[in-house]
């Protein structure tokens, strides 16, 4: 019995100092959620993979326009956002996806101002000013925006290409990193190739003299950077697929927290309310190509890139998709070289005066002083026999010891997806969501001259290299406040 109450006692205690934390946790709660919301609601200067409008309103005299309610309309898809003005005339449309947008402002007294084809970027504020002229809201006033917009609102320095750009630019390989080599401050290193997917590619450039590990690739904002050596990047998006994208080289914000160099930040194309396709196809053939003087043979180059895109409306004004798809098929013939056994020497034989300086002297019994030169039948290794059939016979005299050659015929391939989806839930809710995979492969005969680790020209033992990526990405913008 005394055990019993004693246990009783215990359970109330503890009881009651779960509920003492628990209030203790609510009240806290409740204190922090009003700054948690203020938080929330203040306008970021610069977005990963957005942008941003901002400007003040001002009246005839130059003074400021409190209260006036300002849209920006995504002249696209539709997608509307509506802001007011503060105490100091002041407005910030934030988090807006790329693309041309019909800015208005609507204020007391005031006519209607309406600004089309103001252009938002990745990672920029576009500033627009409004000036309001007094009369009847009913009144509009049409002005065109200026097609030349220069950042002017903050440091960061970096370069805008925007997707016909990188459609239409002549790109060998269809790589959009070559382009990131046309801006100010880029240094190559020494085996930087930009033609090249996959495990051939790489991205070893530098940017203002940081190292070439210091970049970050973003695309939708999802981080695209091998985080094991920092010098490739995972999916090549197809140029098809990309909107556009800015090269950030210096001075930008602290959201790009993870590079020291430069920030390199993709968007991909959505779908709008007007159906856009393409379809494309780039060829190059060995056919056409001189044969060099000195070479035995002409390697074979054949290389076929084709694919095409589709985007549009699933419900107009709400719901869109886009899709891409891009294959590369490439035969690459190179040119092998070495040195391998004669006949002779598979069965033992090292008598060939002229070899002797191949062999260094010290196969089989080819040794200084020794008065013979061919290896006793009984003596020579079952396993070595079964190992030396693993390389060609000669078939060249190349001169010194290269006895062989071969143009071995290396098949490349590359196939890319891409999917999106754009929906419009509300006027202050949107959602996207995309996925992207890629597949690169290099089968045997291995191209040598790609750089791969652990293997040797002979063809008898290659290895066969793929390397599959893929990536989601999703992304809710909610407008909780003005």
């Amino acid at each position: 019995m005394i055990e019993m109450q004693a246990y009783r006692s215990f359970a109330f205690r503890v009881a009651g100092q779960a509920r003492k934390n628990l209030v203790f946790k609510i009240g806290a709660f409740l204190a922090i959620l009003p700054c948690m919301l203020l938080l929330l609601t203040i306008p970021v200067s610069a977005q990963k993979q957005s942008g941003q409008i901002t400007g003040n309103v001002t009246d005839p005299n130059g003074a400021a326009v409190s209260n006036a309610t300002v849209t920006a309309i995504d002249l696209g898809t539709n997608a509307q956002r509506t802001v007011t003005t503060s105490d100091d005339g002041l407005y910030t449309v934030p988090d807006l996806s790329i693309g041309i947008y019909r800015v208005s402002v609507a204020g007391t007294g005031f006519k209607e101002s309406v600004v089309g084809n103001v252009t938002v970027n990745v990672a920029t504020t576009t500033r627009q000013d409004f000036k309001l002229e007094v009369g009847q809201a009913s009144e509009v006033v049409t002005i065109e925006a200026d097609q030349l917009q220069v950042e002017t609102q903050t440091g960061a320095i970096g370069e805008v290409v925007n997707g016909q750009q990188v459609r239409e630019l002549p790109l060998n390989g269809r790589s959009f990193v070559q382009l990131t080599q046309l801006q100010p401050g880029v240094a190559p290193q020494n085996n930087f190739d930009s033609k090249n997917k996959g495990l051939f590619s790489g991205v070893d450039f530098s940017v203002n003299g940081n190292s070439a590990q210091s970049n970050l690739f973003l695309t939708d904002g999802a981080n695209n950077n091998d985080t094991g050596s920092n010098r490739t990047i995972l999916l090549y998006p197809s140029i098809e697929a990309i909107a556009e994208f800015k090269m950030l080289r210096n001075s930008y914000g602290p959201e790009y927290g993870q590079a020291a160099g430069s920030v390199i930040s993709i968007v991909t194309r959505g779908g709008e309310n007007k159906v856009h396709g393409s379809l494309f196809y780039f060829g190059r053939n060995d056919a056409l190509n001189a044969r060099e003087f000195f070479a035995s043979a002409k390697d074979k180059l054949r290389r076929h890139d084709f694919g095409g895109s589709i985007g549009g409306p699933i419900i107009k004004d709400r719901l869109f998709f886009f899709y891409s798809q891009e294959f590369n098929r490439e035969i690459r013939g190179q040119t092998r070289t070495g040195q391998v056994p004669t006949q002779a020497e598979r069965n033992g034989d090292f008598s060939d005066p002229s070899r002797r300086a191949c062999n260094g002297g010290l196969i089989g019994n080819n040794r200084p002083g020794s008065t013979t030169q061919i290896i006793p039948q009984a003596n020579i290794s079952p396993a070595g026999k079964l190992l030396v059939q693993l390389y060609p016979l000669p078939n060249a005299n190349l001169g010194g010891c290269n006895n062989w050659s071969l143009s071995a015929n290396s098949p490349i391939r590359f196939r890319e997806e891409n999917g999106r989806i754009d929906y419009n839930l509300t006027k202050k809710n949107q959602i996207f969501g995309r996925y992207t995979q890629d597949h690169w492969s290099n089968a045997s005969p291995l191209y040598f001259g790609g750089g791969l680790w652990g293997d040797d020209p002979f063809p008898g033992v290659e290895s066969s290299w793929t390397q599959p990526s893929r990536q989601v990405a999703v992304k809710l913008t909610s407008t909780l406040s003005n």
